[in-house]
């Protein structure tokens, strides 16, 4: 009887952390629907600011300078060109590709664990060689600057941020190519892992592998930044936009459920 009692009281502790685990793991998925939510949104903003744009700017054609003037007249839209958003979009989905992993953690635990270290890659070439922020702290810098001196100090350092990448130049490009082949990867894993649906997961790979293309042209062969936006972007960018409200839904289903 007292050997019944101890084993029951040793179990309770196991199933109650048990549960705490399946409530973390349907928060976590709750919280993967939110951030999808909020990368669609963010990509559908850069679709709408980039769809109406007649007058691209060509990457590496200006100088720091021109670019101070260029944030001192519309600091947003500076922000915008130099791929803000792509940051904003990547921070977005680091809690989707924690959820995915874990999600496919049974059958796919490797390739999903791969997929996300490969999208945390990407997101540390990106931002460790993006020219917005600095670029928006240094023509304030500039503008405030009283000498000639500080404004060749400041254009000489601006200068230097460029060269490191702008937005769609060769610096910047690897962080963008690493976080679709992530988002491919992770796509494939959905289609064999039975836990989101077929289309779901088509449509990623789809959507994700044209965005990779457009990156690739608008990058190496600028004359053709129309064609590759209106046809690979575009397409890429919608089919894009219903993964991440696909993945939403499912994910928001998968909260409700036991796991």
């Amino acid at each position: 009887m007292n050997s019944d009692l101890l084993i029951s009281t040793r179990k309770e502790p196991f199933v109650a952390q048990t549960q705490l685990d399946d409530s973390e793991i349907k928060s976590l998925y709750k919280l993967a629907a939110i951030a999808s939510l909020l990368a669609m949104a963010t990509n559908l903003l850069d679709v709408i600011l980039g769809f109406g744009e007649t007058d691209i700017i060509v990457n590496g054609s200006m100088s720091a300078i021109e670019w101070y003037s260029f944030f001192q007249l519309n600091w947003f839209k500076g922000l915008y060109t130099l791929g803000i958003l792509n940051i904003v979009y990547m921070v977005c989905m680091i809690p989707v590709y924690f959820a995915l992993l874990i999600a496919h953690r049974r059958k796919h635990l490797i390739i999903s664990a791969i997929a996300m270290v490969v999208f945390l890659l990407a997101l540390a070439i990106y931002v460790s060689n993006s020219a917005a922020i600095p670029m928006l702290v240094l023509s304030g810098k500039y503008a405030a600057a009283t000498t000639d001196a500080q404004r060749a100090l400041f254009a000489a350092a601006g200068e230097s941020v460029l060269a490191r990448g702008e937005d769609f130049t060769p610096g910047s490009v690897p962080g963008l190519i690493f976080s679709g082949i992530a988002a491919i990867t992770i796509s494939f894993v959905m289609l064999g892992g039975g836990i989101f649906g077929k289309a779901n997961s088509w449509v990623g790979i789809v959507g994700f592998t044209f965005l990779s293309l457009f990156t690739i042209l608008a990058t190496f062969v600028p004359s053709l930044y129309f064609v590759a936006f209106y046809v690979f972007g575009m397409i890429g960018g919608l089919l894009a936009l219903t993964w991440f409200v696909l993945v939403a839904l499912r994910f928001l289903k998968l909260g409700r459920t036991n796991t």
